[in-house]
């Protein structure tokens, strides 16, 4: 079911544009009455059994905790297990997930989204298999290699049937997959800092995101875009959120991860090319594919030619840009929400615009009052923050659900 079709707002809107089209002559009175009969009926099944998006939700949350508890089960049970006992609970697990919800989805199409919860317990218990066949037989390998198998043996799963939710696991998996590769990769050398990650990240989180712009180019790929726009968004303002904090007496550079650094910008250019041959673009997509090349070659600079900092103020400096830079992405970001009709892009600008005058808040006002009424004056300080954001978030989302009707 279309996420449109669980959405009260479009109802909302629906009912102004139908006036209009009733107006136009587009539609006659008796077809009126059949469209707004038709959405009446799905805003009183959502109203009785919860919305769409609910029961995937729950769907989803009862395969994690059935794939969690058959994970424990196996794993407290392990010394008193015979080998091809736990094979076979394995296999069995698995395939009976995947049948069940192959069954659900495509056989009894009435319970479509229990059937993509099952097979989303399937691909955690073929990843959590892996895991416990390589223990059973104490078989040797690279550590990293283990997540790196199970998010290239979802991929596949992920883009043949277009479940959004298989193709954040496998995304999630690489990620992770990225940190341990790169942890081992720079354990023996002696240029490891913890903002080598961040770097790492902010590189894989811009990537990510044009990949997932990439996806949006392709009618057959749009579906399953978000996971990578969404993900790549976050990872990429969550690394920019840690580079506002004072960390430049650090070192950035790590000539050891120059074969990641290499890795990763190809495929940024090999994601974000395509969207110049296009012929149909999207609104807003050269000031969005800009932003991301600037920000990819900032983090290319941090990455391999960053001097470590020794004046305090060259350190203040480079502070001072990267809290500017921080603050004018996200008002980039929500500004090009409203461009491009995107509320999340306007939801993760307000989230990190939250965040960022809280850590500026505790940065300047810690020293300068008294430790009591800094806690006073910070609660009230969030508390009537919240109030404000609440109100900008709902005048915001009120301004979009307008403009679309216009």
């Amino acid at each position: 079911m279309a996420t449109g079709k669980e959405d009260f707002s479009f109802q909302r809107r629906l009912e102004q544009e139908i006036e209009l089209w009733l107006k136009e002559g587009l539609i006659i009175p008796d077809q009126k009455s059949q469209i707004l009969a038709r959405y009446r009926v799905l805003k009183e099944a959502d109203e009785k059994a919860g919305p769409g998006k609910l029961i995937t939700t729950i769907s989803i949350l009862g395969s994690i905790l059935i794939g969690v508890g058959t994970i424990l089960f196996i794993a407290s049970n392990w010394s008193f297990i015979p080998k091809w006992s736990k094979l076979l609970i394995i296999f069995c697990s698995m395939l009976v997930s995947y049948g069940l919800g192959f069954y659900f989805r495509y056989e009894k199409v009435n319970y479509p989204k229990v059937g993509a919860s099952l097979i989303l317990l399937g691909s955690l218990i073929f990843g959590a298999g892996m895991f416990f066949i390589a223990q059973i037989y104490h078989i040797t390998v690279h550590y990293p290699n283990g997540p790196l198998m199970w998010g290239l043996g979802v991929l596949p799963l992920a883009y043949f049937l277009r479940f959004k939710s298989l193709v954040s696991l496998a995304i999630l998996d690489l990620l992770i997959w990225l940190g341990m590769e790169a942890s081992f990769w720079i354990s023996y050398s002696s240029y490891y800092e913890i903002v080598t990650m961040v770097n790492l990240y902010f590189m894989a989180g811009i990537t990510l995101w044009g990949i997932g712009l990439m996806h949006r180019e392709w009618k057959s790929l749009r579906i399953i875009s978000s996971p990578y726009i969404i993900l790549g968004s976050l990872i990429t303002f969550s690394a920019g959120y840690i580079l506002t904090f004072d960390i430049y007496e650090l070192s950035f550079v790590s000539e050891v991860l120059l074969i990641f650094y290499i890795g990763i910008t190809a495929l940024f250019l090999l994601s974000v090319i395509p969207r110049f041959l296009s012929k149909e673009k999207e609104k807003g997509w050269g000031p969005e594919i800009l932003g991301l090349f600037i920000l990819m070659a900032i983090v290319l600079y941090l990455s391999l030619s960053f001097p470590v900092m020794s004046s305090k103020a060259f350190k203040g400096g480079f502070r001072l840009f990267f809290n500017m830079l921080f603050a004018l992405e996200i008002f980039a970001l929500i500004i090009l929400g409203f461009i491009k009709r995107y509320p999340t892009y306007v939801n993760i600008g307000l989230l990190f615009f939250a965040l960022d005058v809280v850590a500026r808040y505790f940065d300047f006002f810690w020293a300068l009052l008294p430790r009591s009424l800094f806690f006073i004056v910070g609660g009230l300080f969030l508390l009537f923050g919240g109030i404000y954001l609440e109100r900008k978030r709902r005048k915001i989302l009120a301004l979009f659900n307008i403009e679309e009707a216009d």
